[in-house]
């Protein structure tokens, strides 16, 4: 098992080209780290591509972004990458999947099929935005409120802590945003704060909480 990230980021639509941008922050501090990654960005996140790193790179920690379910997650064009019933190459690996419901079937799957641990959300990862910043995703403040805690869960793991610290960080940061919120005078901030709550309380992990990539 070698000390790399395998991400997945599609772009193939206004969600993912969200993850797909606020994904790059977490490259960002593997190149700040010097750990190694690999990149599936676009069209690059198929089934083909996806199976081939993980057989060739053999990564200890897969960070995959895109729509889900309860038994799959998917890559480019919604294309199946894991899914309950399938070959998972995931024994040894800790799985971080910023995708809707995959926590719920799929994660606990993963796990009796040799992964460390899997992160993931037992119902969907909700994710606002402005539509006045659609083309410009990191410069959307509403969508930072919830994709910087997101992407904490991986970046925390790069800094060396263990999948439950990365988890309360994460937790925490979205509590703080929460908080916040409820004492701004936006004047939708309560659906905003009922959002935030939402994937709080639907973040979840299964396994080996102290692992470490």
């Amino acid at each position: 098992m070698n000390k790399s990230i395998l991400i997945t980021r599609p772009n193939h639509d206004l969600a993912t080209t969200y993850l797909y941008w606020w994904s790059k922050k977490v490259i960002d501090k593997c190149q700040e780290k010097e750990i190694k990654y690999f990149d599936l960005k676009g069209k690059k996140a198929s089934k083909k591509n996806f199976d081939s790193y993980l057989k060739r790179n053999n990564p200890s920690f897969i960070f995959i972004n895109g729509h889900g379910s309860e038994e799959v997650v998917t890559g480019w064009n919604n294309e199946i990458l894991l899914k309950v019933g399938g070959q998972l190459d995931v024994r040894g690996r800790i799985i971080y999947a910023r995708s809707c419901m995959a926590g719920l079937k799929l994660g606990k799957v993963s796990v009796d099929s040799g992964a460390k641990t899997f992160i993931g959300y037992t119902k969907n990862y909700v994710l606002l935005f402005l539509t006045t910043k659609k083309t410009r995703p990191l410069s959307d403040n509403l969508s930072a409120l919830f994709l910087e805690p997101s992407n904490l869960i991986p970046i925390s793991l790069i800094n060396g802590n263990t999948v439950e610290e990365a988890d309360r960080k994460s937790k925490n940061l979205m509590k703080k945003n929460l908080r916040e919120i409820l004492s701004s005078n936006k004047s939708d901030k309560k659906e905003i704060a009922s959002y935030l709550w939402h994937d709080i309380k639907y973040q979840t992990v299964i396994g080996n909480n102290l692992a470490k990539i």
